[in-house]
């Protein structure tokens, strides 16, 4: 599982991989935000906006242990300016903890019902998280793959290169 260290290195990479991408859809018009691409959720701008949606409702689950009720397409940031905001107080909210959480916490376990596996689950605090941060990356690669294809260099993703780890 994540360790406390882990925990750091991922929401670090995290923040510099939401600056790149922001900074780059910065450069993007109001209508190649809102195009439909053909992307699981149609436009860059509605995937921008699941991936925070997401992170909202795991980072409620980490702290109340109950998994607030989901609907995937819901956009809760209407505007680009207000979804960018958002986007980076949570970052910086996620790097914050991520320096003053201990490991007992990430250790702790959750146990649920699950109706979608149809069993009881009993999970470790830091496997959300994990799941969290696997999920931005899943959907931040379709937006890179957009930019791709509209000619524009995205850069490197690895891990190594994050400018805000100390290696």
């Amino acid at each position: 599982m994540i360790t406390s260290n882990g925990l750091q290195t991922m929401a670090l990479y995290n923040k510099w991989q939401n600056e790149s991408l922001f900074s780059l859809c910065d450069e993007l018009s109001q209508e190649q935000l809102l195009l439909d691409k053909g992307m699981f959720f149609d436009s860059i701008f509605k995937t921008l906006n699941h991936i925070i949606h997401v992170d909202e409702t795991i980072h409620s689950l980490i702290y109340t242990k109950t998994l607030p009720k989901f609907d995937p397409s819901f956009i809760p940031y209407p505007e680009y300016n207000i979804l960018k905001t958002a986007r980076f107080e949570f970052d910086e909210k996620l790097v914050k903890e991520s320096q003053e959480c201990s490991q007992a916490w990430l250790d702790e376990v959750f146990e649920f019902w699950s109706e979608r596996l149809n069993r009881n689950r009993r999970v470790p605090r830091a496997f959300y998280y994990m799941q969290m941060f696997n999920h931005q990356t899943h959907h931040r690669s379709q937006i890179t793959s957009e930019l791709h294809k509209m000619g524009i260099n995205y850069g490197s993703t690895d891990l190594p290169y994050n400018p805000y780890y100390k290696f």
